[in-house]
């Protein structure tokens, strides 16, 4: 797979930091539409993606272990022993400080985080900050209307030819994300 910078990224060599550039790569082009469903249990909290065909997306770093259950769907992700092809239905546990990386196939993923929850938080602010690190972009459907619009912005400028690495253009995504965050967006 070649990233839009020209680079090179081999998929069973998954490194944190490739997964950080491929992070940055995706937020360039427009973003696909991933539905976000939180379940709560006794003790136990349930977040359910389902990823549209052939999207390639990363996740968050996790803070704690968790249970994977993918209930539908194929898709290549790096794991805890390399990258690994997954049909669902499948479970397995995961390791804490790993960020994922992934690419569906022909059919629909739906992928659920399990993770303990002993208080029985029910705010997904509280329960995103307890168990990811949270990326400067935001986490899919917890996302500011102030990131969505620096991540549609750097987008734009993307597809126009503009290097976002300028600091001028950085400039202009961080007045508009003050913009947006001061109207109470």
């Amino acid at each position: 797979m070649q990233l839009a910078c020209g680079q090179e990224f081999n998929l069973a060599e998954v490194t944190p930091d490739k997964v950080l550039a491929l992070q940055d790569e995706l937020l360039k082009m427009p973003q696909a539409d991933i539905i976000t469903e939180h379940t709560f249990l006794p003790k136990v909290y349930e977040r359910k993606i389902t990823i549209p065909p052939w999207v390639v997306l990363t996740g968050a770093e996790h803070k704690t272990p968790y249970r994977v259950r993918l209930e539908k769907g194929t898709i290549a992700v790096n794991t805890e022993d390399g990258v690994k092809v997954l049909t669902g239905p499948c479970e397995f546990d995961a390791a804490a400080g790993m960020q994922r990386a992934g690419r569906v196939f022909e059919d629909e993923v739906v992928w659920v985080d399990v993770y303990d929850n002993l208080d029985d938080c029910t705010d997904i602010a509280v329960l995103e900050d307890r168990l990811y690190v949270v990326p400067e972009c935001g986490l899919g459907d917890s996302r500011t209307e102030a990131q969505k619009a620096n991540i549609a912005y750097r987008a734009f400028l993307y597809q126009i030819g503009l290097d976002t690495a300028n600091k001028f253009t950085y400039d202009i995504c961080d007045v508009v994300a003050r913009k947006m965050q001061r109207k109470g967006k």
